[in-house]
């Protein structure tokens, strides 16, 4: 299993994942061109792409699909709200046929590996994360989520490699000028994982198998990466953890990260 953050954050996400002979991505918030020209930094390629995994209707993580779709007959995996709340424009002319509707918590196949989608938290129609499975090697993928409550966490435990947000330093978010309804809704159950919330959520989740842990969706304006991994370094000290254990970054809005390989 081989993992690429492409982009993360408030204005495009997007992550190539190549799972066994399978590729699929999960969101496609940047241009096609963008998506491609970033892949071939790494020697990837889009030919025989297989699925995009949607996490929720927002355009930082759709923008994209419509062009997506017309130059690969892939599946599009979705919630039924993610669905239907999707903007027209985001669509085009899309083949019915190629959606794939799943539901929270009911794993089903996917060419040679497993998926478990799961519900998150955030304003938006009925938003997912997923759990992908290959044989006994696992990966997480968590973004867009104001809290995730504790009786679900015995799903998402001990994956070997963490993709979780880590969007805002509540002091930078409160101290922004951002408007206050605005920072109401960042700072609401159904807004976006502090760095401190988020550290707290994975210390209840990894386990021996984990070995990776990626901070995504920062904000540019209410974040540093330096902070956020500074947050979690200090979690993981108060519990007694030593933050080396794990190989840990944060992926960025502008340019892809290192491939990540889960062997």
């Amino acid at each position: 299993m081989r993992a690429i953050i492409l982009a993360s954050g408030s204005q495009a996400n997007v992550t190539y994942l190549e799972i066994g002979e399978s590729k699929i991505l999960i969101d496609c918030g940047l241009s096609y061109r963008q998506i491609v020209y970033r892949l071939k930094e790494h020697n990837k390629n889009l030919d025989n792409l297989n699925a995009v995994f949607i996490t929720h209707e927002h355009a930082d993580h759709v923008a994209g699909l419509r062009v997506l779709a017309k130059n690969h007959k892939m599946k599009i995996v979705l919630s039924e709200g993610t669905y239907q709340g999707l903007n027209k424009r985001f669509l085009g002319e899309i083949d019915e046929e190629l959606f794939l509707i799943v539901k929270s918590l009911e794993s089903f196949e996917f060419g040679d590996f497993q998926v478990l989608p799961f519900a998150t938290y955030h304003d938006a129609v009925e938003p997912f994360g997923y759990r992908f499975i290959e044989e006994n090697r696992s990966l997480v993928y968590m973004t867009d989520t104001g809290y995730f409550p504790i009786k679900y966490y015995e799903y998402l435990k001990d994956a070997d490699c963490y993709i979780v947000e880590s969007n805002h330093e509540v002091e930078m978010l409160l101290e922004s000028a951002r408007p206050w309804l605005l920072k109401r809704r960042i700072l609401d159950d159904e807004g976006h994982l502090s760095n401190e919330d988020s550290a707290n959520l994975i210390l209840n989740l990894v386990g021996e198998r984990t070995k990776q842990i990626v901070l995504a969706h920062l904000s540019q304006e209410c974040n540093l990466e330096r902070v956020a991994l500074e947050t979690y370094e200090k979690v993981f000290l108060e519990q007694g953890i030593d933050i080396k254990n794990y190989r840990i970054c944060a992926a960025n809005q502008n340019h892809s990260t290192d491939e990540i390989i889960i062997e």
